[in-house]
């Protein structure tokens, strides 16, 4: 009960084994060595269900230690049983069609890392009133994709902008293979047999591959994501409070509707227009932003504000593959939320819209880094324009 152990399957054999041990809140006796036995509930209710857990044998073992029983109390233990029986209650009360298949991309960001365990995630999925489906073939882990041993992340980060940017773009591409590997082999064949209907995404890693990760995501599947909240130091959405924050994306630079265009991203910060690179100065901006709410790192306070996101991300893209029909390429300089960046990458069409250039700042200089999706083949696009991307394509 307390570590959430599965106590119906050897860890070594893989059998099928009943390992839970049933304790005692209070000491079945009353003799002094009897672990709490020395509380005053009546001797004829001690084996009755309300005082009794289920454990693994070593839990077992630590709260009877006489040793700990200043720290297991009878108090404790109650609380603690109530809370896992609150929380079964409300899973078991879920149907089916409330069940998600977890999916959780875990790296690093500059050498600093986040806690992203399971448990955090199936404790956010829960909160949001889903459970979390572990199949056989995931190893009751659901989809992993783990970048932490991924070569290259921290040496990208280490030198001046130009030789950070080429080791991002080999990291980059390290990563991909990663990522493309995970959703080939464990993701998509789950999708292909119907046993996943629906997603929950949690990603922690540096934006370009949060975008990435989003655009190879099925978009046919119901699919949430989730961002750590920085205040609350949790992943679980907080309840809907009416203070949603909506988003518009609009032209700041006039300009021919030409090959290629840039997407400036103020959502958790503002890049401001001399950051821009000079190569990119002279083309057709856009910029997205909050409406009337300032930009901020907690901006997506709520789950429908990352919904609102979404829905100017793909109303914006769509109107673009209307008014401009000759642009092959975009260039988007991102100061967004971690969920935001995989959201950008699932309104992203690689068929339909123009091939994202996703750059990230460096050494103090905004440098592109990764590419997704292709340019199209009758772009007519000669050297002046490829040579503004030297991104590692994915």
């Amino acid at each position: 009960m307390l570590c959430n152990a599965y106590l119906l399957e050897g860890a070594m054999s893989g059998r099928t084994l009943p390992l839970g041990e049933v304790a005692h809140i209070v000491g079945q006796s009353t003799d002094p060595r009897s672990p709490r036995g020395g509380d005053p509930l009546d001797i004829a209710l001690r084996d009755e269900a309300d005082n009794l857990m289920l454990l693994c044998a070593q839990q077992h073992m630590e709260i009877d230690a006489k040793a700990a029983l200043d720290v297991f109390t009878v108090e404790w233990l109650r609380r603690v049983k109530q809370q896992h029986e609150d929380r079964v209650r409300h899973l078991t009360a879920l149907g089916p069609e409330r069940a998600t298949t977890v999916v959780r991309m875990v790296g690093s960001v500059h050498g600093n890392a986040v806690e992203l365990s399971r448990e955090t995630a199936a404790d956010a999925v829960t909160a949001g009133h889903r459970f979390p489906l572990y199949l056989e073939s995931y190893t009751r882990h659901g989809v992993e994709i783990d970048l932490r041993h991924t070569p290259g992340e921290q040496a990208a980060a280490a030198w001046d902008a130009e030789a950070a940017a080429e080791a991002s773009r080999l990291y980059y591409r390290q990563a991909a293979k990663v990522i493309d590997g995970v959703v080939r082999d464990r993701l998509r064949p789950g999708i292909e047999r119907e046993s996943v209907q629906h997603m929950s995404v949690f990603g922690f890693a540096r934006l370009p591959l949060l975008v990435y990760l989003g655009s190879v995501l099925d978009d046919t599947v119901p699919t949430d994501i989730y961002q750590r909240h920085r205040h609350e130091q949790s992943w679980a959405w907080p309840a809907e409070s009416g203070l949603v924050t909506e988003f518009t994306a609009r032209p700041v630079q006039g300009g021919p509707h030409g090959h290629e265009a840039v997407v400036v991203m103020n959502v958790s910060g503002v890049i401001a227009p001399y950051e821009i690179p000079q190569e990119l100065s002279a083309l057709r901006r856009y910029e997205v932003r909050p409406v009337n709410a300032q930009a901020g790192p907690d901006i997506l306070r709520c789950r429908a504000s990352l919904r609102q996101l979404e829905v100017t991300l793909r109303m914006f893209l769509a109107r673009l593959e209307r008014e401009a029909k000759s642009l092959r390429r975009l260039h988007v300089l991102p100061a967004v939320p971690l969920s935001a960046a995989v959201v950008l990458g699932r309104a992203h069409h690689p068929q339909v819209h123009p091939q994202m250039v996703i750059y990230e700042r460096l050494a103090g200089r905004y440098v592109s880094t990764l590419e997704v999706g292709q340019v199209r083949a009758d772009s007519g696009m000669g050297r002046r324009a490829a040579s503004h991307s030297s991104g590692a394509e994915v």
